[in-house]
């Protein structure tokens, strides 16, 4: 309600105010909510220089050592009470229960078998063998295969564990360990989250071993990744809620970090692991380029026609279209980014992507034809994602040179704009709309000139294909996959279909349901009586 005498605002002025202010409306979310690796593990490590210190010959139940620990100016004495097949648990000596410490054997013990033999997700593989299968070998620093997991009380109360490189490589030889820390009040009393916490800083050991100088946002990623490979998703419940209310974060780590860069980074982990398998994963971290660079390397050897930059415009999408088979992912379990409600006509309103390799979501939820303009200070690719009839179809706008473009839209029921960022410069952009009355020209411009079938994607896939088709006019269509032998598969599209732009979907499952075993499969689209075929490889 507005009061009388005073003008209403429009939309406008709520638009400006929501796209250029929503980094101050965002609730504070806590800095590093779980993970100290890339914070508390800068403080200092104590000094030990001129200690001489007892080295067991054989590591057993009862065995004590002295562990350096970030921030501490003195060397942490812990005992031994787990030998497992491959970790050491060593618990701080004040935190044990026979001198007055809250952990006890049961605590140990059911963290024991959680590495070393049973997930939630793989009764019979604990969180060591999973994470050697999806990310590599750990390093072994010390000449023992085992991985040290130390149960301590960590100073910080919002880091429930954390990786130290500098332990690795400390000066002194006798304290170099491949060493995991995990806070001793975790374990007792936010098991979920603490046993996800292991396997995440896991992976970062892993990483360290084999990647030491990754870009921060790619090795958060595939941690967040791991704790999901373990059974345990979303070990923080805040992290991707947190990103999906600010999708403009983007991926690159921001420090101090915050939940929404977890929530964002292990989004895009999970989404390059269930598009192109996760053999990707693997391969991501062996691979000795960082960052976007790295993703591309990783593609380029796994032999996938896909690049960084591409199967972030999939992901961005995505996370709108989370409904959508073609577009949306399991990690998101049926949640989207939020978007901003805005009516027509627009007129020129700034917005804002705050940061490289995010996005921002603006709805037009109303049906007609609209027209949207676009103008850009740096570099952006910009879509709409339109609801047609029942049917969900995706273009996206053609910027020129100068980052302008526009995208017209008919007959729609409602219309969202996504809006992504590309470059590390600039960050503005100007956009418009309106409602507007198709001419003959416009209408038969917008139509395909010919019949097409597009390359599936991604190919190679696991999970899920689009297949793009475009068809000049209204005819009888069949799409149809063979496998290599010439036999039916599958009846992806069949009957009258208007001229246009489509899209089928393939779940990789034959006309009975059935799972289709790994290899190449053919394409087959007939229509208008033309017929056009391509080749789409499926990997389990």
């Amino acid at each position: 309600m507005v009061a009388e005498g005073h003008p209403a605002p429009t939309y406008t002025m709520c638009l400006i105010f929501l796209l250029l202010l929503l980094p101050l409306a965002l609730p504070a979310w806590p800095q590093a909510p779980y993970c100290g690796t890339y914070s508390l593990g800068q403080l200092p490590l104590p000094r030990a220089k001129g200690l001489v210190l007892e080295q067991a010959a054989q590591i057993e139940v009862g065995t004590q050592l002295q562990f350096p620990v970030s921030g501490n100016p003195l060397l942490l004495p812990a005992t031994c009470r787990y030998v497992g097949e491959h970790a050491y648990i060593f618990v701080e000596d004040v935190q044990w229960d026979e001198e007055g410490g809250p952990i006890v054997q049961k605590d140990v013990d059911t963290l024991g078998e959680l590495f070393d033999r049973s997930t939630p997700a793989d009764p019979e593989r604990g969180i060591y063998e999973l994470g050697v299968e999806a990310f590599g070998q750990p390093p072994d620093v010390d000449g023992d295969p085992r991985v040290f997991i130390l149960v301590l009380d960590i100073s910080e109360p919002q880091i429930i564990g954390f990786f130290d490189r500098r332990v690795s490589t400390h000066e002194i030889p006798e304290l170099r360990r491949d060493l995991l820390y995990i806070d001793e009040f975790a374990i007792r009393r936010q098991p979920y989250l603490a046993r996800g916490t292991l396997a995440h800083e896991f992976q970062h050991l892993i990483h360290w071993g084999i990647d030491p100088d990754e870009d921060p946002w790619v090795d958060e990623g595939l941690a967040g990744y791991a704790e999901a490979l373990a059974g345990y998703p979303e070990a923080d419940s805040t992290v991707v809620p947190s990103f999906l209310k600010n999708p403009e974060a983007g991926l690159l780590w921001g420090f101090p970090a915050q939940a929404y860069h977890y929530g964002s980074t292990y989004l895009f982990a999970a989404f390059l692991a269930e598009r192109y398998g996760r053999g990707l994963i693997h391969q991501l971290v062996a691979e000795p380029r960082n960052g976007t660079f790295g993703v591309d390397a990783a593609f380029a050897s796994g032999n996938i026609d896909q690049d960084f930059v591409g199967t972030w415009g999939e992901w961005v999408v995505g996370n709108y279209a989370s409904a959508d088979p073609r577009y949306g992912y399991a990690a998101l379990k049926g949640r989207q980014a939020r978007a901003f409600s805005v009516a027509l006509p627009l007129e020129e309103t700034e917005g804002k992507v705050g940061r490289p390799w995010g996005a921002t979501y603006i709805s037009f939820p109303m049906a007609g034809d609209i027209e949207v303009g676009f103008r850009g200070t740096g570099r952006f690719r910009v879509w709409g994602y339109a609801w047609q009839g029942g049917r969900r179809e995706l273009q996206e706008m053609v910027l020129d040179e100068s980052g302008q473009g526009r995208l017209a839209t008919e007959k729609v029921d409602s219309l969202a704009v996504i809006v992504g960022r590309t470059a590390l410069q600039g960050d503005t952009f100007v956009l418009w709309a309106h409602r507007y009355i198709p001419t003959a020209v416009e209408e038969a411009a917008a139509l395909p000139r010919r019949l097409r079938l597009g390359a599936g994607y991604p190919n190679p896939f696991n999970g899920y294909a689009v297949i793009p088709f475009e068809l000049p006019d209204r005819a009888p269509v069949e799409l149809r996959i063979y496998d290599a032998l010439g036999q039916q598969v599958r009846v992806l599209e069949q009957g009258m279909r208007p001229a246009g732009f489509h899209a089928a979907v393939w779940d990789g499952k034959d006309e009975a349901g059935r799972a289709a075993g790994s290899g190449t499969y053919v394409v087959v689209l007939r229509a208008g009586g033309e017929r056009l075929s391509r080749r789409l490889s499926l990997i389990k």
